[in-house]
Parts: structure tokens; C-alpha cells; sequence
């Protein structure tokens, strides 16, 4: 449950009542014509006014509760404030509407908004305990308490107050009025009532409007001299209740825990009969009827100054005059704040009264404007789990999108939508629209066949006929036969298209070179099982991997072979070299040698031997006979 507020405009019903006996022997005529099948009224001849509802004179007390109040009360179980009010002139019906005025005989089809707004109230309770208990959840605490004021010239009274004098009216009241810290309204000094029946609860109402100031004026014969507000303070802690927007680990995480979560919800319920505005001029009133009519007449002008400061669109950043009176402050929170309104407008159809009525019309066209701020009424505990609730909802479906892919995370850090994302929503709306087109398709070849199967029927049929051999027996038949021959076409034409498409298929995948290593791409059922084929491809994997292992290899010993073929190849050419410049100083020697003259060639040969012995002596020899000395050389 959400404890945000929300916004919601004051609904205003209209009620005519029919007129009275009096008015019709005075002859009265009606001024008011309601639209059949529209919520407007006309008023004279060319005053139109429209409202949520509007109720003629014949309506039933039953069908007002059922489109002005039962929502309220279902609205109460779920922790939402509430008030209903009924405005209009002296004598227009408010007090018979709202159910504050109890005879003696009154009927069953005839109790007001408020006892049948009670019965409700503990119907429900009822529902809700029984419900539980055949569920299995541990079953609801409900607390109804009721307060019953009086608002009597601007003075707070206590009709709960048994020990209050009927003079004490004239003294001030010890009923104080306080504003809480979230700008809700409440009161200290009245009297609260804890009941546990619908009897009880009817009781307390019954003894409340006893005490309530009544008097007889000119227009009214038992007229209210004071506004009455009747409260009902419903308290219920249940188990928390899992919405359906929640996720589904939320909800497992629910129901394997066994601890169950409770909530306190609150609710307040405000029955307002106002006083009827009058003119002293009708009313004839003197003395206290007069000081109270005045005083009514005040309260419900700073009533419909507030209603025209927060209903008027210019007025409204302007200060709403809710201090003006102690009526508009206990209202405070049913006009603009935290509550579900309802005004019931109750005019009179005659003409006498049509000035009044028109004010009153006006007055209920300018309270559809209020807009009121409407909000569940939780205890702290309550409203954190909730806004936890729907924290975890919301990062749980924000996983799921980063886990579904829809939601990603950019390069800059920005989070976005996956381009696959609306990619596939672009698809799925173009497969929708096939869908939408292929089925119009089939719907129109259906025709068409319906249609050449017509055509051949009658061509038959006119052969036959001009045969003489027609009849409609043979008719329907040759049509049934004709039917069936084009179902068959169509089946054959569409089984042929599938053996093509087929056929297709097979004859790329048998050209397509075998994955799994078949002759021929021959597909085998034990290679195409799953995990078959993973153990193939590995394989086949594992392979690859060592063919390249090994080219790799190879690759390697040739780069160093042709190294070694390069530094061999360097070698042998310096050999070759160096024995090509010896045989060139060989040949140059010789020719030299053959071109010398004799003496050269002994002058070289000598100078080649000197050289040679040189050599020779200078090399380490053993001696083998005793050194000659220079005398035995001599």
C-alpha cells in the first residue's frame, strides 16, 4: 500500500426533495427539471448546472447512500479519511438526508446516511474478521470509537456530555481545537465513546441528536439551530497485505517467513448536518432565533469564503480564511487536506424558494473545484515498510533489466537502454501487424473460395439444367463436393510449398560440408545429440589446435635450416675465393718465369734459395755432428 498522497476532487451530489404539503395548497410551482440520463439541472428556464450526481425528488434514501457513501466507508478499511455534508436552505431535507433526526415510527427504507453508513461499518468489520479466519491469517483488531459535536453560536458543545446543563449552552466551552504536527485537526475536551455493535454505535446517535438545539421557525417546524458533526474514529491492525505489483522473491521471501507484518491504519469519518442558511425575513425570527440564525448565517459565509479560495484558480496561492470560524477550522481537513469529500446540496424544487436554491446551486458549482490532498494514515513503522517494499520492487525490476540485457551501463558510465531492446520491441510490433495481415489474408482467401466455389456450383448447375438432369438435391451436392475439392486444392497446394521449402533445406545442408566429420554430410542421431556434438566439436577443436602446432613447428626448421644453408654457403664461397687468388699468383708466377731471360731467371732462382735456406736455418734443429769451427770450414 502507498502511503503518497494523491489528489482528489470534492464530489458534489444534489438532492431535490419533493415538495410539501403546504406548497401545494399555496400553489408552488416547480422550477427545477433534471436531465434524463445526465447529472445536470435546470433551474427556470435557462440556468444550467451540472454535478457528479444529481438525485430528483422521487430517489430513494437507499440509492444516495449507495452512490455518495459506500465507496467512503470501503475507503476507511483502507486507512482514508472521509467526510460528508449536507448543505442547503432551512427545510430543504439535510437533517432527513444525513439521518440525525429520529422518530418514532420512521421506516427501514427511510434511515438517513448515517445509520446505514454504521451498519456498513461493522458488516465489513465482520467480512474482514471472518475472511481472515477462513484463510488462516491471524484475524484483524478493530477500534471504533465515536465523537458527536455541536457547533452552537460558534461555541464547541459536547453532545456526548451527560453531565452538561441545557443552560450551560449560554457559557463558554472547555472543547479546545489544536492542529498536529502533519497539519491534522483534532479536539480536546469532547467525549469519546468506545463502541463494539451497530446498535450501540445507533444509541449513541439516537441520545446525541436528543441534546441537539432544535426550534420552530415560520419555514421549518423543527428547525436546526446549530451545525452537528458526527465522527467516527476507526483503528484496525492487520496483516499486512502483499499488493500485486511486487515481486515474486518478495513474495517468497513471504511466504516462507513465518512472521507475520502488521499494520496500523487510522481513519476518520466526519457526518456534517449543517444548519440551514435563512432569511430572517421568511424565518421571522426574534430574539435567540435570531441571534442563531445570525450566527449560523456567519459560519456558513467564512464556509464559502474557504470553499471560494481553494475552488477559485485565482485565489488559489491566496490565504484560505480557515480561523474565520470554528465550523471552517473543524472542516480544515475535509476542505483542501487529507480526506475524501462528499457535499450533498439540498434545494427545494418550488419557486418561492428560487433565489434561495440558486445561491445554494452556486455554492456546490464552486466546491467541485477543491482539490484535496488524500494520503493513507499509517503509523511510522508501517509506512517504512511500504516505502521499503516498493524500494525492493523497484531494484528488483531494475535487475531483472540488467540481467535480460534491456538495461546497460555505457562506456561513459551512463546507464541506458539496450539498442536490442527496442530493436525487438520494433520487431514484435511488426510481428503483430503480420500476424493482423496474414490473418485478413486467410480471411479473404476464405471468401474467395467461398466464392469459386459458388461460381462452379452454378456452372454445374447450369449444365445439369440443360441436360434437364438439375435438381436442388444434386445442387447442394455438386456444391459440397465443389467445397471439399477446394479445401483438398488449398491442402495440397499448402503441403507442397512446405515439401519444397523442405527439399531446400535439405539440399544445402547435404552440399554444406559435414561439421561432425560424416561422409557426404551424413547426419547420424547419435551424433546429433547434444552431448555428442559438444564432445565432436571439441575434438575437432583439439585437432586444429595440433595441425597448427605443428605447421608452427615446421615453420620454425626451415627458417633455421636456410640459416644454416646461408653461413655454409659463405664459407665454401671464401674457400673458393681465396684458392681463386692463390692459383691466380700461381699462374702469375709462372708467367713471369717464362718470360725472364736467363740471367733473371738465375738471379731469381738463386734469391729463391738464399730465401729457402733462411727459412730453414731459422727453424729449431737437433744437431746431429759436432759444430765445425770456422778454421775447419775455411
Amino acid at each position: 500500500m502507498s502511503g503518497g498522497p494523491d489528489e482528489s476532487s470534492v464530489r458534489v451530489a444534489l438532492r431535490i426533495r419533493p415538495q410539501l404539503a403546504k406548497e401545494k395548497i399555496e400553489g408552488c410551482h416547480i422550477c427545477t427539471y433534471v436531465m434524463p440520463g445526465e447529472p445536470q439541472l435546470v433551474l427556470g428556464k435557462d440556468k444550467a448546472f451540472t454535478y457528479d450526481h444529481v438525485f430528483d425528488m422521487d430517489t430513494q434514501q437507499e440509492s444516495i447512500y449507495t452512490h455518495c457513501t459506500e465507496s467512503l466507508i470501503e475507503g476507511c478499511f483502507e486507512g482514508y479519511n472521509a467526510t460528508i455534508f449536507a448543505y442547503g436552505q432551512t427545510g430543504s431535507g439535510k437533517t432527513y438526508t444525513m439521518g440525525t433526526g429520529f422518530d418514532v415510527n420512521i421506516e427501514e427504507d427511510e434511515l438517513g446516511i448515517i445509520p446505514r453508513a454504521i451498519n456498513h461499518l461493522f458488516r465489513g468489520v465482520e467480512e474482514r474478521r471472518q475472511a481472515a479466519t477462513e484463510q488462516g491469517k491471524p484475524v484483524p483488531e478493530f477500534k471504533i470509537n465515536a465523537q458527536f459535536l455541536e457547533l452552537y453560536n460558534e461555541e464547541v458543545l459536547d453532545l456526548f456530555d451527560s453531565t452538561r446543563d441545557i443552560e450551560a449552552r449560554k457559557q463558554r466551552s472547555n472543547v479546545k481545537i489544536h492542529e498536529d504536527a502533519n497539519g491534522g485537526i483534532y479536539t480536546v475536551g469532547v467525549t469519546t465513546r468506545t463502541v463494539t455493535s451497530a446498535a450501540e454505535m445507533i444509541q449513541c446517535l439516537k441520545l446525541g441528536a436528543l441534546s441537539r438545539t432544535t426550534a420552530s421557525t415560520q419555514m421549518n417546524a423543527q428547525s436546526s439551530r446549530s451545525h452537528a458533526i458526527f465522527t467516527i474514529h476507526l483503528c484496525q491492525v492487520r496483516v499486512c497485505s502483499l499488493d500485486n505489483d511486487d515481486n515474486v522473491t518478495d513474495n517468497r521471501l513471504a511466504n516462507s517467513s513465518e512472521i507475520n507484518e502488521f499494520e496500523t491504519l487510522t481513519a476518520k469519518f466526519h457526518f456534517v448536518d449543517l444548519a440551514g442558511s435563512e432569511r430572517l425575513k421568511r424565518t421571522g425570527a426574534t430574539g435567540d432565533r435570531a441571534k442563531e440564525g445570525i450566527s449560523i448565517n456567519c459560519g456558513l459565509l467564512a464556509l464559502g469564503n474557504v470553499i471560494s479560495a481553494l475552488g477559485d484558480r485565482s485565489k488559489r496561492s491566496s490565504h484560505v480564511p480557515y480561523r474565520d470560524s470554528k465550523l471552517t477550522r473543524l472542516l480544515q481537513d475535509s476542505l483542501g487536506g487529507n480526506s475524501q469529500t462528499v457535499m450533498i446540496a439540498c434545494v427545494s424544487p418550488s419557486d418561492r424558494d428560487f433565489m434561495e436554491t440558486l445561491n445554494t446551486l452556486k455554492y456546490a458549482n464552486r466546491a467541485r473545484n477543491i482539490k484535496n490532498k488524500v494520503m493513507v494514515n499509517q503509523d511510522k513503522a508501517s509506512q517504512q515498510i511500504s516505502t521499503l517494499r516498493t524500494e525492493i520492487a523497484r531494484l528488483q525490476m531494475e535487475l531483472m533489466e540488467y540481467k535480460t540485457g534491456k538495461r546497460m551501463v555505457g562506456e561513459d558510465g551512463m546507464e541506458g537502454i539496450n539498442d536490442l531492446v527496442h530493436e525487438n520491441s520494433m520487431l514484435q510490433t511488426e510481428n503483430n501487424n503480420l500476424r493482423v495481415r496474414v490473418k485478413a489474408m486467410q480471411e479473404t482467401i476464405d471468401a474467395q473460395r467461398a466464392r469459386l466455389t459458388q461460381i462452379l456450383t452454378d456452372q454445374a448447375n447450369q449444365v445439369l439444367a440443360k441436360a434437364g438432369e438439375g435438381s436442388e438435391e444434386i445442387g447442394n451436392m455438386i456444391q459440397n463436393y465443389i467445397k471439399e475439392i477446394e479445401e483438398l486444392r488449398a491442402k495440397l497446394l499448402e503441403s507442397e510449398a512446405v515439401n519444397e521449402s523442405l527439399r531446400k533445406s535439405l539440399s544445402r545442408a547435404s552440399t554444406r560440408p559435414s561439421l561432425y566429420g560424416g561422409p557426404g554430410g551424413s547426419f547420424s542421431p547419435a551424433l546429433l545429440a547434444p552431448e555428442k556434438e559438444a564432445s565432436d566439436v571439441i575434438e575437432m577443436a583439439k585437432k586444429s589446435l595440433e595441425k597448427l602446432k605443428k605447421k608452427e613447428r615446421k615453420k620454425k626448421k626451415r627458417v633455421l635450416s636456410k640459416r644454416k644453408c646461408r653461413t655454409t654457403t659463405t664459407s665454401e664461397a671464401t674457400r673458393r675465393q681465396r684458392r681463386a687468388a692463390t692459383t691466380k699468383r700461381a699462374r702469375t708466377r709462372m708467367e713471369r718465369r717464362r718470360t725472364l731471360t736467363w740471367w733473371e731467371t738465375r738471379r731469381l732462382t738463386i734469391l729463391t734459395l738464399t730465401n729457402w735456406r733462411r727459412k730453414k736455418t731459422s727453424r729449431p734443429t737437433w744437431p746431429t755432428s759436432p759444430a765445425r769451427s770456422p778454421s775447419s770450414r775455411s
